[in-house]
């Protein structure tokens, strides 16, 4: 889950780089006017699949809306920030959706949402409509994915946690998050090759027939989640709740589940200032290698997981996410007061070793702090957590940078980390639900 917007943050800082990143004419295009293992993992390629076409947009729906429609980098900022804010007020539903018909159900309804805002994008690349026309289609894109996204999240992780059952929720929650980050990670890097596509297109069709790189990233993004629904049916189904089964108010859910979702909201802070404010520490400091700490932390990020996935189920206490926050918080500060970039760049590796962890670790008292039929809804209320983040942290960072300086960001994010130790502790102090 913290893998599905973590190029949006740059994206914003970084929408002008991004045309060199993709040949202008390839891009331009004229408007005229174990067995629980074994069962579980078709839920999470189902995940790893959405994934894909979730990063292929990334890389090009900047430059559409900044340089080809001309409207600007806020307003690209604000086209992919409709994502987000649409699963945000979603998710409360989405959670009730997938408890009571299943969470498999969410899933392939999650997989629609992405292949309807692929073909929001399609209309918006082909029409012979005006810019503010084409960009609201791109709009209503943005909102579908962001829908979609909820329903896989929530749906997919749940699904997940069922099939695996108690002895391993914690792995099953590692796993599908690192299939995730894949996913995206793929869809990115096949939005960044749409120019090239495009390109090779030109060779083969007339130029009236030939695609732009837009149009090969919105065609990418209404197929791949289509490819993704047979390995979706094929897999078990989890069952819904049971018909008249108690069901607790949301309210009630996140009295329950308020401290490790305070504690995540807290600590996936630095995860987003990180990504969206490194690279442009080191340039402010006069170092060269900024990308580098980037790939570094997110890579350290990814490789956490696989190596202490098994932490998570045998956690008995509150040590372990201790442990991950202080990594955390930790590397946070040396970012900020580090003299060389080599030392910054150690920083970052601890920093992404440290997170990397956060979420499965505080996402199981939540799994454990809610009823068995009520997992999605309580697994949607703390990742919406998240969504919160990513609306408060980049102007709450920008504002610190430029009024103390980059690596003051750093430092107060240390801070921050360290705060998320309170609610992290008292969550797993909390008894959990029977």
């Amino acid at each position: 889950m913290l893998e599905a917007s973590m190029s949006i943050p740059r994206l914003l800082v970084q929408v002008e780089p991004s045309h060199a990143a993709i040949p202008p004419s390839a891009v331009r295009r004229p408007h005229s006017t174990d067995q629980p293992q074994a069962r579980r993992a078709p839920a999470g390629t189902g995940r790893d699949v959405r994934a894909g076409q979730l990063g292929a947009p990334l890389a090009v729906l900047p430059v559409r809306v900044d340089a080809d429609l001309g409207f600007g980098p806020l307003v690209a900022g604000a086209v992919l920030a409709a994502e987000g804010l649409a699963t945000l007020l979603t998710r409360p539903l989405v959670g009730r959706f997938a408890d009571r018909r299943g969470a498999r159900d969410a899933t392939m309804l999650g997989l629609f949402g992405a292949a309807i805002s692929g073909a929001f994008y399609v209309l918006a690349g082909l029409l012979p409509v005006s810019p503010i026309t084409a960009l609201g289609l791109m709009v209503i894109g943005r909102v579908a994915m962001g829908i979609g996204q909820g329903f896989l999240f929530s749906g997919g992780t749940a699904w997940a946690v069922m099939l695996a059952g108690p002895a391993q929720q914690g792995r099953a929650m590692s796993w599908v998050g690192l299939l995730f980050f894949a996913g995206i990670s793929a869809g990115a890097l096949l939005g960044g090759l749409a120019g090239d596509i495009a390109h090779l297109f030109t060779t083969l069709l007339p130029p009236q027939l030939a695609p732009d790189g837009f149009l090969v990233a919105a065609v990418i993004t209404m197929l791949v989640p289509l490819g993704g629904l047979p390995l979706v049916l094929m897999a078990q189904r989890s069952a819904p709740a049971p018909h008249g089964a108690a069901v607790l108010p949301l309210t009630a859910i996140l009295r329950a589940i308020w401290r490790p979702t305070l504690g995540f909201g807290l600590a996936v802070m630095s995860y987003i200032g990180t990504t969206s404010f490194v690279v442009l520490a080191f340039l402010h400091r006069g170092w060269h290698n900024g990308s580098i700490a980037l790939f570094v932390f997110l890579a350290a990020f990814a490789l956490a997981r696989p190596v202490f996935s098994g932490v998570c189920d045998r956690a008995a206490g509150p040590r372990p996410v201790l442990l991950a926050l202080a990594a955390l918080a930790g590397g946070m500060l040396i970012l900020g007061l580090a003299s060389d970039e080599h030392t910054a760049i150690a920083g970052a590796i601890l920093a992404g070793c440290g997170m990397s962890m956060t979420y499965p670790l505080l996402a199981l008292p939540v799994v454990r702090a809610v009823p068995a039929t009520q997992i999605a809804s309580g697994i949607g209320l703390f990742d919406a957590a998240y969504d919160v983040a990513t609306l408060i942290t980049p102007p709450l960072a920008g504002l610190i940078a430029a009024t103390v300086g980059y690596s003051a960001v750093f430092l107060v994010l240390a801070g921050i980390s360290l705060l998320a130790m309170i609610p992290a502790a008292a969550a797993w102090c909390r008894r959990p639900a029977t």
